[in-house]
């Protein structure tokens, strides 16, 4: 590192101390991860930018030989431990079609019951465990997709492409079930899967969250820090029902719904109800005879729904909210386009403490 630290100083010497320590953190803790100049490029090329005005070609050539150096292609006494890495040079062809034909006739000799190791018992039938695995899978977003009806659809947010496995304990499932829920704090997710398309992100992975103690999540882009945060705030990752997850992802848009609107918009129920309200409150005006019948009916299922949601209570929660937020009545009134991105994002913070 002391190499790529000299190069980073010569090519950069108006780079202050934080920025270096960033970029060589960066570069000290993914350098078994980087594969090419690209992935550099992408994990501290925006930082370079910043710090001198150089061409994106000049960037990514010096991210290339940053690339060099943190392998070791640069430096004769690394040469040998280059050798043990990914680009390692083989002494003769290899084929691939032979070495399978000798490994089945090695395994159709030992096919006998009288000579079955304790290792052969072991063993796992490849086509077996991808069906229990796609069936797993199928249970997990079935059960995953019942959780989050009634929520606010996620889609928008760029996490439809995304899926999560985990395996629960039936023990905690059964108390959990019948109430029998100790009010623990601390969060706890074991053996979990995230996927990310056809990209694993996370595999075989546990988390543990202990209550008042604060985390970030530190990494270069793509490794899925936002799909995790989304994960748990979805409860696609499961934990104990009596935890409220709040997911507060950026600033809301600028436009000319009022500040107070913005919130309420964000239970999707409610605007649900009180949009069926209104369409089935004009076709009974069009046609008053049909109020006795089946429209009136619906609208009576609806008002019920409607009380049940506590629809008449939420411009109060949510005026409340904002006022713990500092927004005075008058500014609640205000468009959103009107306030700044800090106000903003107090916005979205009073859409997930509302919901």
């Amino acid at each position: 590192m002391a190499i790529c630290g000299e190069y980073i100083r010569s090519q950069f010497p108006t780079i202050d101390d934080d920025l270096y320590q960033y970029v060589e953190g960066i570069l000290d803790s993914s350098k078994d991860d980087f594969e090419d100049g690209d992935e550099v490029y992408e994990a501290i090329g925006e930082v370079l930018h910043e710090v001198a005005e150089k061409t994106e070609n000049e960037v990514r050539q010096i991210c290339v030989k940053l690339l060099e150096m943190l392998k070791g292609n640069s430096n004769d006494e690394n040469v040998e431990r280059r050798k043990n890495g990914v680009n390692k040079v083989l002494n003769a062809p290899v084929h691939l079609g032979t070495m399978a034909a000798t490994l089945e006739a090695q395994v159709e000799q030992i096919k006998s019951i009288w000579v079955t190791t304790r290792d052969d018992g072991m063993k796992v039938d490849a086509k077996k465990l991808e069906k229990a695995e796609a069936k797993l899978q199928q249970k997990q977003e079935k059960r995953s997709n019942n959780e989050l009806s009634g929520r606010i659809n996620i889609t928008s947010q760029g996490i439809e492409s995304a899926s999560a496995s985990q395996m629960t304990s039936k023990k905690d499932s059964r108390m959990e079930t019948k109430g029998n829920v100790n009010k623990i704090q601390d969060i706890r997710i074991e053996n979990f899967d995230i996927a990310y398309g056809d990209r694993i992100l996370l595999q075989g992975a546990d988390l543990t969250l202990a209550f008042g103690r604060r985390y970030g999540l530190i990494g270069r882009n793509g490794l899925g820090k936002t799909t995790l945060l989304r994960m748990i705030s979805s409860k696609q990752l499961r934990i104990p029902s009596h935890i409220r997850v709040l997911h507060v992802e950026q600033e809301v848009a600028g436009d000319n719904t009022s500040a107070l609107e913005s919130v309420l918009e964000c239970d999707q129920e409610r605007s649900m109800l009180l949009s069926k309200e209104a369409e089935l409150q004009a076709m009974i005006e069009k046609d008053a005879s049909k109020t006795g019948d089946a429209l009136g009916e619906e609208l009576a299922k609806i008002y019920e729904a409607m009380q049940l949601v506590e629809v008449d209570k939420a411009p109060a929660r949510a005026s409340a909210i904002l006022s713990g937020l500092g927004f005075s009545v008058e500014r609640q009134s205000w468009p959103t386009k009107a306030f700044s991105g800090g106000w903003r994002m107090r916005l979205a913070l009073a859409r997930a403490l509302f919901f």
